[in-house]
């Protein structure tokens, strides 16, 4: 965990001033409710959605946070709510570190037993999921601007049932990455943005080198698995469920031409065209080493993943030449792809006061409209446009050299981002994601991995 300092806190505060006074409305004293822009800042007269109970801002408010951020994310997180803290010294946040696997078992194991926290952090898409456990409470009333500070395309993935009930930190996707000193190297195309310059490309890896022209999986695991296919899927203009409604309960992407159509290219780049090697998909390290060392020339991966190439300061290790695409040069004719955000959740508790709940609205919307440095120390896409277009965003390496947070921030303009079906089923379970990955290890053939994962989805959802 690298350590709070002033560079962060200065970032943060010039990006303040960048948004004007009109973008702070909720951490500047406004005061109202309900469908008025309810409020949640410092707690003065605020009604909140019933107007029954009124906060002092010198009444002193303690509020649980549970967060499972590692390494620069975390670091962050921490300088983040130290100036919360510093600003609205009568709100004090607890945070508990909880391991990020276990958050979904523990957040419905404290849900019945009345000890959940104020807020939980994890991946925003599991929204309607543990909506459907009945663990979470939607804070509309509590909202100072509702969802109108944030990109358009989280909309979908903050809400269920048509309430809000999850604010995003960050939006991250999948994306083409592409080692540049390889590229020059094979004489090919420098930046694929089409199937023939994609093609070009792999080819001349394989023909003129001796590096691993294209991965688009880094290792055998279901996370993967499901958002590799379904990425895939989008772009073939397939969708996971009939008429796209995941209530009808019937997955069809095992039925349609777009879904095999998917499922032929995802093993066709271990396969027929031989692009990657199946021989190591046990090992999560072997690709993305094998792109920071030169021996690999374009994989289709997270901006996420920008953290492995990056040394302890955050700087890009020396000698690697990269950049990070749209991947639209793949095997079909839709602009969509995988996303994803680190969220906070705003778990149910009779236990929570009214005070307690204004006050866990007012920080995260302040920790998720005031956070540059999770861009600029990890290149992740800030949720809000204003921070994404920020000085102290656009004038990073991340955002422009190596083309990692401006190429996502136009694809959340250009609605070509696309989270995971909001259901009351977790994708991420081994039966499904375990066979769609399993195609790319060339374990199963395409059409039976899909169906396989079309049943496992049935079956949950029956």
């Amino acid at each position: 965990m690298v350590s709070r300092d002033s560079t962060s806190q200065s970032s943060r505060r010039k990006v303040i001033k960048t948004l004007g006074t009109g973008s702070l409305v909720g951490l500047a004293g406004c005061t109202g409710g309900g469908s008025n822009n309810g409020n949640t800042d410092n707690g003065e007269g605020s009604t909140g959605g019933s107007g029954s109970n009124t906060t002092s801002s010198k009444e002193q408010v303690e509020i649980t946070l549970w967060e499972s951020f590692g390494g620069t994310e975390a670091a962050e997180l921490q300088s983040l709510t130290s100036d919360f803290e510093e600003e609205y010294p009568h709100i004090s946040v607890n945070t508990q570190s909880v391991p990020f696997g276990e958050v979904p078992t523990k957040l419905t194991t404290a849900a019945a037993s009345g000890n959940t926290p104020h807020v939980a952090s994890y991946w925003m898409s599991f929204s309607t999921y543990f909506d459907s456990l009945g663990i979470l409470d939607p804070v509309d009333d509590y909202l100072a601007d509702g969802l109108n500070p944030y990109y358009d395309v989280v909309e979908p993935a903050a809400t269920a049932d048509g309430n809000v009930v999850a604010l995003p930190m960050d939006i991250h996707g999948m994306m083409l990455a592409t080692n540049n000193t390889v590229l020059e190297e094979a004489n090919a195309p420098m930046e694929p943005t089409t199937k023939d310059e994609l093609f070009e490309a792999a080819n001349a890896i394989k023909q003129n080198t001796d590096k691993r022209p294209f991965f688009l999986q880094t290792y055998n695991n279901v996370y993967e698995g499901f958002r590799v296919y379904y990425s895939l899927l989008r772009q073939q203009g397939g969708r996971v469920f009939k008429n796209g409604d995941w209530t009808t309960g019937e997955p069809v992407f095992h039925e349609t031409e777009e879904g095999a159509a998917a499922a032929e290219f995802y093993s066709s780049v271990t396969g027929e065209h031989g692009w990657d090697a199946t021989n190591d998909l046990s090992d999560q390290n072997v690709r993305i080493n094998d792109f920071k060392n030169g021996e690999a020339g374009m994989g289709f991966l997270g901006n996420w993943t920008v953290n492995r190439f990056q040394n302890e300061s955050n700087e890009v290790i020396d000698g690697l030449d990269f950049s990070y695409h749209a991947p639209w040069g793949f095997d079909g004719s839709e602009k969509k792809t995988f996303c994803e955000s680190n969220a906070f959740f705003f778990p149910s508790n009779p236990e929570h006061t009214e005070a307690e709940k204004k006050a866990r609205v007012q920080f995260v919307e302040y920790i998720t409209q005031n956070n540059p440095v999770w861009g600029t120390g990890a290149a992740h896409l800030p949720s809000t446009p204003e921070v994404a277009e920020s000085d102290v965003v656009t004038s990073h390496p991340l955002y422009e050299e190596y083309d990692v947070i401006k190429t996502l921030s136009e694809m959340a303009e250009n609605d070509q981002l696309r989270y995971q079906p909001q259901t009351d089923v977790n994708f991420y379970a081994s039966e499904i994601g375990g066979p769609l990955s399993n195609i790319y290890a060339q374990n199963v053939e395409p059409q039976e991995g899909i169906t396989k994962a079309a049943n496992a989805i049935s079956s949950r959802m029956n």
